[in-house]
């Protein structure tokens, strides 16, 4: 079943919806016996239900092959299908009470962890990868004929950015400390719309900034802009990978009751990503023809993403570095056990 969130949808609403789910109590197994004692036939135990929260609000390629029943279910699991834009997937995770696999970015599972709310990560729901070009996504840009040339060049700089708790921003900041010794303090880092960015550098209101994926790969973009810093390909290049931006988790009270479950629905999840990847060209022309996008784009940027998959110890290495940011910058209160948040191969 798929259950599609409107955008705009209010915390108010996610709560009355865990409210009504909660009300659907699986079926019990077992027996009776009538006074005489005869055995009293009962109904047979009920599949566990599990929302599965995956962000969407439109066509999406990759969720093509869950949204149209390509890959069966697991058996013994009736498994909700639930999208909506990604800030809402997260409230939804956050405020749901019931046996969910929801999504979280790598800052809010970690600042949940902090908080005390323990969540079991399951595996990557999304990670930007080294593309075919040999670079990624995630860059730090500024004009042509600006006299920024190095990282390090950022210093004393006014620098565009996602949001001082986003996950891309602390991965960029990770890449400038760790890497190019940056000191962090005297950069003056500005929260924009990432729609806005070439504008305000253009204008002059920003030295450099964080661009939007599609606007780092329109043409035209090498006769204005240059890159200061790849910096998840930097993170790569140091780290050995580029770790995950979001993840599926459930919490870890659900989880402990049936591991093998849990790690059935990811496997399920993977089948239909690894169908998607199969038929990535057929199902980039459905996505280009319902959103009017180019095919071309879409096509390309399937190349640099990657889903499901295992979180590796190198992974828990870059984590180490980029929750220390986070701490540093006072987005998260401390540096979450990584051992007992993460399942590692």
């Amino acid at each position: 079943m798929i259950i599609r969130f409107k955008k705009g949808a209010t915390m108010k609403q996610f709560i009355a919806l865990t409210f009504m789910l909660s009300l659907l109590f699986l079926t019990g197994c077992g027996s009776d016996y009538d006074d005489e004692g005869t055995l009293i036939p009962t109904e047979p135990i009920s599949d566990l239900e599990v929302e599965l929260v995956v962000t969407s609000v439109e066509f999406n390629g990759v969720l093509y092959p869950l949204e149209n029943d390509i890959i069966p279910e697991p058996e013994g699991v009736d498994i909700n299908l639930r999208t909506a834009d990604y800030s809402e997937a997260e409230l939804f995770t956050l405020a749901s009470n019931e046996p969910t696999i929801g999504v979280l970015s790598n800052i809010n599972v970690g600042r949940a962890f902090t908080e005390g709310e323990i969540y079991k990560v399951l595996t990557p729901y999304y990670r930007e990868i080294v593309g075919p070009n040999g670079d990624t996504m995630g860059k730090v840009v500024t004009m042509l004929d600006s006299n920024i040339m190095t990282p390090k060049d950022l210093e004393g700089k006014r620098v565009g950015i996602q949001g001082e708790a986003d996950g891309s921003s602390i991965a960029f900041m990770t890449a400038l400390k760790k890497i190019y010794q940056v000191d962090l303090d005297t950069i003056e880092f500005i929260a924009v719309e990432s729609n806005m960015a070439p504008l305000m550098l253009q204008e002059g209101n920003l030295d450099a900034s964080m661009f939007d994926s599609d606007y780092i790969i329109t043409e035209g973009f090498s006769e204005s802009y240059k890159v200061v810093i790849d910096f998840n390909r930097e993170m790569y290049d140091f780290y050995g990978t580029v770790p995950p931006a979001s993840f599926f988790v459930v919490k870890k009270e659900f989880y402990d009751e049936d591991p093998a479950l849990y790690n059935r629905i990811i496997d399920y999840f993977t089948e239909n990503y690894q169908w998607y990847k199969d038929n990535v060209e057929e199902v980039s022309q459905l996505e280009a023809d319902a959103s009017g996008d180019s095919y071309e784009t879409i096509r390309l940027k399937a190349d640099y993403e990657e889903r499901a998959g295992k979180v590796t110890e190198k992974d828990i290495g870059a984590f180490y570095g980029f929750y220390e940011i986070a701490k540093e910058r006072g987005v998260i209160d401390f540096i979450p056990d990584l051992n007992e948040l993460f399942i590692t191969p």
